[in-house]
């Protein structure tokens, strides 16, 4: 299976890409599914994943402020276009950066865990004494990640600059088997932060694969610490105001932890379950397409091949769109069965179902805006413009901040969704509106009619894709209810074949539907399954 992926990657295409990259998102979303219902059946919504969720805030806010949606984001563009000008500079960019991120980040994971006590004691005001000891002691564990994800970012880099997808995108399914094999082995042994050493494990093993593949790929560790060159410049330029557009899950849950420690137990945990179940599809249909099309797009201008950029954007909003809308649909009308299928077994009852499902209904509202927004705002940063895409987040944080606090304090954790929504609606639509405008500059007065294509091909289709997933619901729901007429619908496998039968209507529905509109993807797709 190794051999035929590599094989698949040799003749690049954005598709191509984002099929390996979404296959292998597929399977590190299933099994982190597995990992949620084991938590839940192990578990319930209670006292020891409230803690659990809470110790990730601190080391999960200080990964993606310093390292996952920033130093990812700068480094790739500015190394990609090294590589295709001169390979020993792009090594040496490399290096300096893997270097001194690394020391920076261990510096500030050391301050933070000599005030630990006291930032915890912020982060959970209305845990008990018992409960805030099991937090603090997995913060000071979990701080350990944000030092091993920057190698696990740097090395992911350059293997997507050079186009080389398979293990970057294999690797967090070793990070997901890692806390898996904390809660089966490690929790029985050590208690609660055997769950810390299983999440360490994972983060351990994924960076030696990474690591690994990227020697494989040329590259060659030097201790260079040269943040005088220009290229080292160019990227702090770039990394810096990239701090302030990390994503606005971030907040929520930072939100979540603090208003839901005071709150029933389980709160904090059904945020957490509820935003994981979601990042599913976004990871999958958002998340693969995004990074697949980032490079690309990087290059393009970098080689000032303006119109190949607009094409390749369209496309990959094209792409982006043709899933992620009728998914949002399906996940509106199945997220009860959604959350009691995965989640709901062992010590998860139906009152942990019906808080979970409420808040995974309203996240719904903001897959497409999710989706758009790791796309958009790769495509300012392909274009080195950090400027637009930080104004923006920051403003969407402040949205996000103000509307969590207000409806947080009135309506718990459903109000810290409702939040999350009104600002990644705001963010991806701001973003839009101005890359659109980004791209009025870049085309030559004699090529307009390439923008006009992208805005008559985009909005049309954006239209069919909703009408298919319209007639898709429809069909759904109708099913849904008529089948539970025939199955028992109190036991898993009665739920299983209610959607199951249920779902495949209404997709396929919403397939007929596409191909007879004649949306290029839906053809796309079935081209694909023709060949194969």
């Amino acid at each position: 299976m190794i051999k035929k992926f590599k094989t698949f990657e040799k003749n690049f295409t954005i598709a191509k890409a984002a099929t390996i990259v979404g296959f292998f998102t597929l399977i590190t979303k299933l099994v982190a599914i597995y990992r949620e219902k084991l938590f839940a059946s192990t578990f319930g919504q209670g006292p020891i994943l409230d803690s659990y969720f809470s110790a990730f805030r601190i080391p999960d806010f200080i990964s993606n402020l310093f390292i996952l949606s920033t130093l990812s984001v700068a480094f790739l563009p500015l190394y990609a276009g090294l590589l295709t000008k001169d390979k020993e500079k792009a090594n040496q960019l490399a290096n300096t950066i893997l270097n001194t991120s690394a020391l920076s980040i261990a510096g500030f994971c050391l301050i933070l865990y000599t005030v630990s006590r006291p930032l915890t004691h912020y982060l959970v005001p209305g845990f008990t004494d018992g409960q805030f000891e099991d937090t603090l002691r997995l913060t000071r564990l979990f701080l350990l990640s944000p030092i091993l994800f920057t190698f696990s970012t740097i090395f992911g880099g350059i293997l997507n600059a050079k186009k080389k997808f398979f293990i970057s995108s294999f690797a967090p399914i070793l990070y997901n088997f890692g806390i898996i094999f904390g809660v089966i082995y490690f929790y029985p042994h050590f208690g609660i932060i055997g769950l810390g050493y299983g999440v360490i494990a994972g983060a351990v093993i994924q960076l030696l694969l990474q690591l690994t593949a990227s020697v494989w790929e040329d590259y060659k560790y030097r201790l260079n610490f040269n943040i005088r060159s220009e290229d080292s410049k160019k990227l702090w330029k770039l990394y810096i105001p990239r701090i302030f557009a990390f994503d606005l899950s971030n907040i929520t849950l930072l939100l979540g932890t603090i208003i839901g420690s005071a709150l029933v137990p389980g709160s904090i945990t059904a945020l957490n379950q509820a935003y994981n179940l979601q990042a599913v599809p976004i990871g999958i249909f958002g998340y693969s397409i995004a990074v697949a099309a980032f490079p690309v797009l990087s290059e393009h201008f970098a080689r000032q091949d303006y119109k190949a950029f607009t094409t390749t954007l369209r496309r990959s909003i094209n792409q982006m769109m043709f899933f992620i809308i009728p998914v949002s649909v399906l996940t509106l009308i199945y997220r009860a069965y959604e959350v009691r299928i995965i989640l709901g077994y062992g010590k998860f009852d139906w009152n942990d179902t019906i808080r979970t499902f409420q808040i995974l209904g309203i996240f719904s509202f903001s897959f497409i805006s999710q989706c758009l927004t790791t796309l958009l705002g790769r495509a300012f940063f392909a274009r080195q413009n950090t400027k637009i895409p930080v104004a923006i987040n920051i403003f969407a944080i402040v949205i996000n901040t103000i509307f969590g606090i207000i409806l947080g304090n009135a309506y718990g954790v459903i109000g810290l969704a409702v939040a999350f929504v009104i600002a990644s609606i705001f963010n991806a639509a701001v973003l839009y509106i101005l890359l659109r405008r980004q791209l009025e500059k870049d085309v030559p007065k004699n090529e307009e009619g390439i923008l006009n294509f992208f805005d008559r091909d985009l909005y049309t289709s954006i239209v069919k894709i909703c009408t298919a997933s319209i007639i898709m619901g429809i069909i759904s729901y109708i099913g849904l209810k008529f089948m539970g007429q025939f199955v028992d619908t109190h036991t898993v496998i009665g739920l299983v074949i209610q959607c199951g039968v249920s779902g495949l209507l209404g997709i396929f529905g919403f397939f007929i539907s596409a191909l007879l509109m004649a949306i290029p993807e839906a053809q796309s797709a079935l081209d694909f399954v023709r060949r194969k």
